[in-house]
């Protein structure tokens, strides 16, 4: 077997040392490439050593480099890899982002997170799952304007006489002087509601087409819904306010609830995805569920609407 000099094995000690005391690496797959080209020319400009005379065939310290190349390659992908899969990890966990743009606030929760944001006015806003705000960091003007692009959202209007605040939804304008409100409009449900808790509101139509059945005032406990599909747009009453804003103490209320309502709220709750390949879809929904696991509330809705679902690693079947 080949023998080594003492500068030799000094170099491999060297390297040997250098390599358990280094951190993950986290770079890019073009930099992995460029790191195990580097590897490589490094062991080979540092193993240069003069012959004196011929060696045998099989050297001891070109195996022995040979062995630290693969495993520098190989902790260096393992690093690529474990960094993609951990990020991946993170975007699937619930979350809230938050940004500032240009002086406006954008906020988004995800699936399966509710979050409560505090407004420069004082005024709070408590969001549910998979929904998008934004608002001014700084209110001028005498104006509080704040945009509801998608979701659901309970509305604590500070008091101001002087500076009406309205929350902007792609079908409607609710101001509001001091007053509690809850709107719920999300894109894959037919259905938008604002639902008065207290005080008084003014809803202004921002798409005169609809078919109108109502005053555009709201007082305590009245609510308007409109049907996306139709463009009725309803006003009735309700007694408690308990079931209107139950989502904010995390409990699931359905009344009368449309298929595609009541999966969308599963989905955000549980933070899932529920394909429906059903072909029963006119629901018509009433239940509510507190502390119940996934599993039993897929059980009893799909016992009642007379469905059957499979499940897999990420999504939930109706069939």
């Amino acid at each position: 077997m080949g023998t080594c000099s003492a500068e030799e094995k000094r170099i491999i000690e060297k390297w040997l040392a250098e390599t358990e005391n280094s951190k993950a690496f986290t770079y890019d797959d073009d930099f992995i490439s460029e790191q195990l080209v580097i590897s490589k020319t490094q062991i080979d400009s540092r193993l240069k050593i003069t012959a004196i005379k011929p060696r045998p065939k099989y050297n001891w310290l070109a195996a022995a480099a040979s062995a630290l190349f693969v495993i520098s390659a190989g902790a260096i992908i393992y690093a690529s890899y474990l960094r993609k899969h951990t990020s991946q990890q993170l975007a699937n966990q619930p979350h809230v982002e938050k940004q500032v743009i240009n002086g406006w606030v954008y906020i988004k929760t995800s699936k399966g997170i509710t979050d409560q944001v505090k407004l420069p006015d004082g005024s709070i806003i408590t969001l549910d799952a998979a929904t998008i705000i934004r608002y001014p960091q700084k209110f001028t003007n005498h104006k509080r304007p704040v945009y509801l692009d998608e979701g659901e959202a309970l509305f604590e209007v500070a008091k101001d006489k002087t500076s009406p605040f309205t929350v902007y939804t792609n079908k409607f304008a609710t101001t509001a002087l001091g007053t509690a409100f809850n709107i719920r409009s999300y894109a894959k449900e037919h259905k938008v509601s604002i639902s008065l808790i207290h005080g008084k509101i003014r809803i202004d139509d921002l798409h005169p087409t609809h078919k109108v059945n109502t005053s555009n005032i709201l007082l305590p406990h009245e609510q308007i819904v409109l049907n996306k599909l139709s463009g009725n747009l309803v006003k009735s009453s309700f007694k408690e306010e308990t079931p209107v804003i139950a989502w904010k103490s995390g409990v699931l209320n359905f009344s009368n609830a449309s298929m595609d309502e009541v999966i969308n709220t599963i989905e955000n709750r549980f933070n899932v995805t529920i394909i429906n390949n059903s072909k029963r879809t006119n629901w018509s929904y009433t239940g509510d569920f507190k502390d119940e696991q996934l599993a039993d509330i897929l059980k009893i809705v799909c016992l009642t609407e007379g469905v059957s679902y499979t499940t897999n690693k990420n999504s939930i079947t109706l069939k």
